[in-house]
């Protein structure tokens, strides 16, 4: 080797030295920030040097695709089982258990409670007021279940379009970011740098929805839903649209609703999680606790011999007669017969007599009375579609209803503890194989050390070896 080949040589190792300490640096000084990807260097042979020179062609990402792919499907997955979990928090609040004195199931039992004592003594104007006041008790807390599951679907919606115009905002993003890493040639610390904030939005797309990430043979990332239907592709952006009113979701023309039949759609994210409650889980809760309301209605209105033909009995549809045409939303609009209610211009004693009596009956008559009773007592047939059986009693029906609803929340609960431990050790093989080990990085700064050592004493030799020939001549 000549002597300006040796020089050629040193000089290359000494620019790679440089770079390697800037990147080893960097990785050291951006190990706590989020979404930082530890970078290197890539290496070549130096261009026209025979003598192994070496040249810096770029800086690398030390990225694990695969690993971030799973990891975006568990906090989808994640996402979408917080999003039913605390949509349902404070209606389940509500609901109760049923052995807690506000439930469902115990308001019924306390209306049983009181006619059982009235029956006993039908004349008492106290046992009376306690049984109409029993049976408003047991309308308020199914008017108050049905105004909390309104609640959690006004903020479901809300939710669902707060989350669109945020998604809207980071498909922009990505696209932006698309045509700025175009711009950069080459494998340039201010890519690796976009490259970064790429796959931190990435993420947050996915705690959205679930989406398929590819990239052009430039680098550009192209997103399909997880169902197939295109959201980025070739620079254009399709706007994700919510119409609140009918629970769609469209990306540009093409609807992408989760759980729709034949829709390229998508199953996971936060989106996807409260359009199911929107959607599927909040109505079936509503079809329970109406057809609850109905079979109490119907119920007392059957079991009551004093009226007459579209009378209301003693439990109304806000004071009228059931009509089976309207019975969505039912259980929001129970209210007690006027007719019993003092204060409302009613008498006491039709509790015993019946809602359609227009004289008071004889004071120890207990046959009205053991008639409501046989009401709460007798098998009521239910609508399968409710998915809480076909027939039982009114107290059956309504501990089903509690346990059922109240399972749904759990178990979202419980899914997203399971799914939070795989992600939790997902993100610490990301962390392993992109993080940055600080304890590495300083070997790695022990390392440049030596190099930057050798090659200053290749040229301090070099530089001696030169002045002594000069010296010679």
């Amino acid at each position: 080797m000549s002597i300006s080949s040796a020089f050629a040589a040193s000089q290359s190792g000494l620019r790679m030295t440089e770079k390697w300490a800037e990147v080893t640096s960097s990785n050291i000084a951006n190990a706590t920030r989020e979404g930082y990807v530890r970078r290197g260097l890539s290496l070549s042979s130096a261009a026209g040097e025979a003598s192994g020179g070496v040249a810096v062609t770029g800086i690398t990402r030390e990225v694990n695709s695969a690993v971030a792919r799973m990891y975006r499907l568990e906090i989808g997955r994640m996402s979408r089982q917080q999003a039913v979990a605390d949509g349902l928090e404070t209606y389940a609040a509500q609901l109760g258990q049923p052995d807690d004195a506000q439930a469902l199931t115990s308001r019924l039992t306390a209306l049983q409670s009181s006619f059982d004592l009235l029956a006993n003594n039908p004349a008492d104007p106290s046992l009376q007021r306690a049984t109409v006041e029993a049976a408003g008790a047991l309308a308020r807390t199914l008017n108050q279940a049905s105004a909390a599951l309104d609640e959690a679907g006004a903020e479901a919606r809300r939710g669902i379009a707060q989350d669109v115009e945020t998604l809207n905002n980071l498909l922009g993003k990505v696209a932006s970011l698309n045509e700025r890493i175009v711009q950069e040639s080459g494998a340039t610390a201010a890519r690796a740098g976009l490259e970064d904030e790429l796959g931190t939005t990435l993420d947050a797309v996915a705690e959205l929805m679930d989406v398929q990430v590819s990239r052009d043979a430039q680098g550009r990332v192209t997103l399909h839903s997880s169902g197939g239907t295109p959201l980025i592709a070739a620079g254009t952006v399709l706007q994700v649209s919510y119409d609140a009113a009918t629970g769609r979701l469209m990306a540009g023309t093409t609807e992408i609703t989760p759980g729709v039949p034949g829709v390229r759609g998508f199953e996971e994210g936060r989106i996807a999680g409260a359009l199911a409650l929107q959607n599927e889980v909040l109505p079936q809760m509503q079809l329970q606790l109406d057809e609850f309301a109905r079979a109490l209605v119907e119920g007392f209105e059957t079991q009551d011999a004093s009226l007459a033909p579209g009378q209301a009995g003693l439990f109304t549809d806000s004071g009228g007669a059931y009509d089976p045409a309207q019975r969505d939303g039912l259980a929001g609009r129970l209210s007690v017969n006027p007719a019993v209610l003092p204060e409302s211009g009613g008498e006491l004693w039709r509790i015993r007599d019946g809602l359609g009596a227009a004289a008071p009956g004889a004071d120890s008559d207990s046959t009205q009375i053991n008639a409501f009773l046989s009401a709460l007592e007798a098998q009521h047939g239910f609508d399968t579609q409710a998915q809480l059986g076909d027939q039982g009693t009114l107290a059956d029906y309504a501990a089903s209803l509690i346990s059922a609803q109240q399972f749904v929340r759990v178990d979202a609960q419980d899914q997203l503890d399971r799914l939070q431990a795989g992600a939790e050790a997902i993100a610490a093989t990301r962390s392993g194989s992109e993080g940055v080990n600080v304890d590495d990085e300083l070997q790695q700064l022990a390392a440049i050390e030596q190099a930057y050592a050798a090659n200053s004493r290749v040229m301090q030799t070099l530089a001696e070896m030169i002045d002594a020939l000069l010296a010679a001549v």
